[in-house]
């Protein structure tokens, strides 16, 4: 073969190489096999051998120090999550814009914290970790991490509350539910927006403090990495949006289709026009409260849009709440992926 050529082909051998590395970055996890203490390790936006440093670093330091190994390795601990079996646990840490994964054996540490798209519960009676769910309670997810008055906050959908006829949110107890783990009680909800606007939008605490981690990222599940919140977006017709709920599950993606033109029921018999966005996504019960976004980019990041709201019609579309009015209404500000 001409050298010439050769040169050439092994040039563009490595480009596509590279190109194909990145691809593998965005959403999904490079597998790096076994590592020290670990059965595997995998990660996204780093390399292998940065993430193998760090299963090594924890195997050499007791389970109840695994918060304090991966900040001292310059990593932001996401969750440890049991497996099904409990015999072994995943646990994930973010740097930047990269995500690693990690599975020890043994009971996994209390290590968790609010993100966007997990299971949330609400409820009039109250909450106790570990225990039966009380009754008249609903599901329904989390959603964007915000900061309101210097506090940390968490959104989701006000109906998840409630109203009672005097106004009040009914549903004030909310918890982060974990399965197989019990979950992490977060106490009342702090501000309930539909009680004096037509914002179908709360705001919940989060957790705070050892082993209690608050991210602005997107959830995807125990063998995705998240996506990252960069910012807002505008819920413009025709842009292409997805949304993650605990029902329909992660990244359902369509695009909007415009206004919603009908009526909710309001405290003593009268009606709101609220406002919200329509899609061509379907959704489910149990999804209300879900993070809207845009579609992700190829460096891992999405924007927010908005809060899933509504299933309407016999195509059960997914309408939202549009994120900026909530922001104003809360004098609040988005939390970024990178800000505290």
């Amino acid at each position: 073969m001409n050298p010439a050529v050769k040169t050439v082909l092994l040039a563009v051998a490595a480009v596509l190489a590279v190109a194909a590395t990145a691809s593998a970055q965005a959403g999904e996890y490079t597998p790096c096999g076994p590592g020290p203490g670990a059965t595997a390790v995998a990660v996204s936006g780093a390399t292998c051998d940065e993430a193998l440093a760090v299963a090594a670093a924890l195997a050499a330091a007791p389970v109840d120090a695994t918060e304090t190994v991966l900040r001292a390795a310059g990593w932001a601990p996401l969750r440890a999550r049991a497996t099904d079996d409990e015999a072994a646990y995943d646990l994930t840490a973010t740097r930047g814009l990269a995500t690693l994964l990690i599975r020890r054996s043994g009971p996994a540490p209390d290590l968790d914290g609010w993100t966007a798209g997990r299971e949330l519960i609400l409820s009039r009676g109250r909450l106790v970790g570990g225990a039966p769910v009380p009754k008249g309670t609903v599901l329904c997810t989390s959603a964007f991490l915000i900061r309101v008055s210097g506090h940390a906050g968490g959104l989701s959908a006000a109906h998840c509350g409630g109203r009672r006829s005097d106004g009040t949110t009914q549903r004030r107890n909310a918890g982060l539910r974990r399965p197989p783990q019990p979950g992490i009680i977060l106490g009342r909800v702090r501000r309930n927006l539909a009680r004096t606007q037509p914002l179908d939008a709360l705001v919940l605490p989060v957790p705070s403090g050892p082993g209690r981690p608050s991210a602005a990222v997107i959830n995807r599940g125990a063998f995705s990495p998240p996506w990252f919140v960069a910012g807002s977006a505008r819920p413009l017709t025709g842009r292409r949006v997805c949304f993650t709920g605990r029902t329909s599950g992660v990244d359902q993606c369509g695009r909007i289709t415009g206004d919603f033109h009908g009526m909710f029921p309001r405290t003593r018999g009268r009606f709101l026009r609220p406002r919200l966005r329509c899609t061509t996504i379907t959704a489910r019960e149990g999804d209300s409260g879900g993070p809207v976004y845009t579609v992700p980019r190829r460096d891992g990041t999405v924007r927010a849009v908005g809060i899933t709201t509504l299933v309407y019609g016999l195509l059960q579309t997914m309408c939202f709440t549009p994120l900026e009015p909530v922001l104003d209404a809360l004098h609040a500000t988005l939390v970024t992926a990178g800000a505290s």
